[in-house]
């Protein structure tokens, strides 16, 4: 049993790098687009880490860091790429490492209903991190041989899904938007948009080689996460006006309750 399906990824290498395009902008745009998105995701996560430190909370689900950055080792270090999608994906990693410091720091204070994963948190993380390496490792070394580096594809973008329903759950359950923020939301969905444009792009121009990305799951995936992304801004504008009236409603009775104190 094989770890890592090396010899198979080399030779999807060899495969890709001696298939040309059927013209010249196909690539070149795409990946333009990936660069967009690769920038504009990586400014979410770094707004993401700031506000963390800010509001003394986290905002991207635990279960979504742990396998963001285990995706990045696994696909950004084991299954190398080219240099151009090294470097991204690299640039991802040393963030998610930030937000990951920002989450062991503040992240019990989230969970201090919750005792046992408040004390825990870091043991928490560790395991998830190790797992989630273990399961996508395992995942390559089955699907490389099989579909070759079409499992960079479609690995990435179920994340993509659970980061977007996991955002919209994080804020709903807690009922507040401790962790994150406009700026945050837009960074990240237009990254999402980015990254999908690369693949509409590459589909529609050389569909003999990306033609997967728009076949049913490919499709599917895609069209969930902007279905998410689209969600958000108004569950987090309904939350932000609960947590304001809340907000309001509190001072409203610390107020009346010191003017009473006076009177008496």
């Amino acid at each position: 049993m094989k770890i890592v399906a090396s010899d198979a990824w080399e030779a999807a290498r060899q495969v890709a790098a001696t298939d040309l395009p059927p013209n010249a902008h196909v690539m070149v745009v795409s990946n333009c687009f990936t660069a967009l998105a690769g920038l504009l995701w990586s400014a979410s996560y770094i707004l993401m880490t700031l506000k963390a430190f800010k509001d003394k909370s986290y905002g991207m689900p635990i279960y979504s860091l742990c396998l963001n950055i285990t995706w990045e080792v696994v696909y950004g270090f084991v299954y190398k790429s080219d240099l151009f999608n090294q470097i991204v994906i690299a640039q991802w990693l040393v963030v998610d490492v930030f937000l990951l410091v920002a989450t062991i720091r503040f992240g019990p204070s989230a969970w201090s209903n919750t005792p046992l994963v408040a004390k825990n948190l870091g043991w928490i993380i560790l395991v998830a991190c190790i797992v989630g390496l273990w399961g996508h490792l395992a995942l390559a070394a089955v699907l490389v041989p099989i579909i070759g580096r079409r499992v960079v594809f479609f690995t990435a973008w179920p994340l993509q899904v659970m980061i977007g329903v996991g955002s919209l759950g994080q804020i709903m359950s807690r009922g507040n938007t401790k962790g994150h923020s406009w700026n945050i939301w837009w960074t990240r969905a237009l990254g999402t948009l980015a990254a999908a444009c690369c693949f509409y792009w590459r589909a529609y121009f050389w569909p003999e080689r990306f033609g997967y990305a728009l076949n049913a799951i490919g499709a599917y995936i895609m069209f969930v996460s902007h279905l998410f992304d689209l969600a958000y801004p108004f569950v987090f504008l309904a939350v932000r006006r609960e947590e304001t009236r809340a907000l309001h409603e509190r001072d409203s009775s610390r107020n009346t309750s010191s003017h009473g104190q006076k009177v008496q």
